[in-house]
């Protein structure tokens, strides 16, 4: 029974002393004021106690604070970097789109300065032709290059390039030919072997290589022996380059060898041509020296 009064008294003491919490803290809300309203005029006691009981806590606040700031800066930091890098990177392609072109042109120059080096050397008459499009069949290769009868280029007219021969042209409209390429299945041309003057017959595989046919096994053939055109039938001038022996097999049967030859000219890298001009002549792809 004592407890039980004594609980009552503790809790009406606490229930007394809530008011005065209450009126504690509208008192310091409204000293609060007060500083904010006067707060231009001359500091008095009232004005230093807030100040005095306040200056912790923006304090704290301002060093709480500091951390979130901190963390802002490093984030716009970060945004700044990110379109620093984007901006960075846009500028590196272009460069390297430049820097292709640039290798592009070098490339083309190359290529037609070469076409001029030939057309001065060996004085023939020739057009200079550009291939549009290309035959991907690999039974008959050919390409389609932009120049035609009205230009002078006819059936059966040779196509070269700087490096070496690539042709026939084979069929010929007002604007545009077609040219059956050296590596076609369905080409055989007359070669020499140019040191030893040899002569076969110069296969397309339909591939990236030729074959040479009809070279007797008593003939002393070494890897690295440059072919070159025999210039019979008319259909190529002598002498021009064809390829170089890459293979040479000699098997037990048969009278011939095998032979590889890899081609002067990058058919992969096709662009620009030139058509020796001369007299109209039979299309005629198999060689015409007479053997099989």
């Amino acid at each position: 029974m004592q407890r039980n009064n004594r609980n009552k008294k503790q809790k009406d003491g606490s229930e007394g002393f809530r008011p005065v919490l209450l009126g504690g803290a509208v008192l310091t809300l409204l000293l609060i004021f007060l500083v904010f309203i006067f707060g231009s005029q001359e500091f008095g006691p009232v004005y230093k106690l807030v100040l005095d009981a306040t200056g912790p806590l923006q304090k704290g606040a301002s060093q709480f604070a500091v951390p979130f700031r901190s963390m802002r800066e490093k984030y716009l930091d970060l945004l700044t970097v990110r379109e620093e890098k984007e901006r960075l990177l846009q500028e590196l392609q272009k460069c390297r789109t430049a820097a292709y072109a640039n290798r592009g042109a070098v490339a083309l120059n190359a290529r037609l300065r070469k076409l001029l080096e030939f057309k001065e050397s060996s004085g023939l008459p020739t057009v200079t032709a550009r291939i549009v499009g290309k035959d991907p069949s690999p039974w008959f290769r050919s390409v389609i290059i932009d120049r035609g009868l009205s230009d002078g280029v006819d059936k059966g007219m040779p196509v070269v390039t700087g490096e070496g021969i690539v042709g026939q042209v084979y069929a010929a409209s007002a604007n545009y030919a077609k040219v059956l390429l050296t590596i076609s299945p369905s080409s055989a041309i007359d070669v020499l072997l140019q040191d030893s003057r040899v002569r076969g017959i110069l296969k397309g595989t339909g591939g990236s290589t030729y074959r040479l046919e009809y070279v007797l096994k008593t003939i002393e053939v070494a890897k690295g022996d440059h072919v070159v055109t025999a210039g019979y039938g008319g259909m190529f001038p002598p002498g021009l380059p064809v390829g170089i022996v890459s293979e040479v097999t000699r098997n037990r049967r048969g009278m011939f060898l095998e032979i590889e030859v890899v081609p002067a000219v990058d058919f992969s890298t096709l662009e620009n041509l030139l058509v020796i001009e001369q007299k109209k002549k039979e299309f005629r792809p198999q060689s015409e020296a007479g053997y099989p």
